[in-house]
């Protein structure tokens, strides 16, 4: 039981920094200027909207039963680490597509 509430507290500590580094929000912790939470705004809608959208289109396979190919029947362990790998894997991928296009503008 103890093994678990130290779990639950790390994690929860280290969340928070995520979400500090992540948001760029001072309450946090993080200095920022506005041009770099701007980025990073985006970024997390950005890589929210993607998972949002892959979830809408696994529905939309399931309920017409359009699985197809190798992965049809493949079983997998943890679903919800291969959708946390997804988010994360988008989120980079929108930081820096954001970080190219404000930076561009400034030129």
């Amino acid at each position: 039981m103890f093994i678990e509430w130290v779990v639950i507290f790390l994690v929860g500590l280290i969340l928070f920094w995520i979400i500090g580094w992540l948001t760029g929000d001072k309450t946090y912790g993080a200095r920022d200027d506005e041009r770099s939470e701007l980025i990073k705004h985006k970024a997390i809608v950005g890589s929210w909207t993607f998972i949002f959208v892959v979830f809408i289109i696994n529905i939309i396979f399931d309920i017409f039963n359009l699985r197809t190919g190798p992965l049809k029947d493949a079983p997998f362990g943890q679903p919800e680490l291969f959708y946390l790998l997804v988010l994360i894997g988008s989120y980079i991928v929108f930081y820096i597509i954001n970080r190219r296009r404000l930076s561009s503008n400034e030129k």
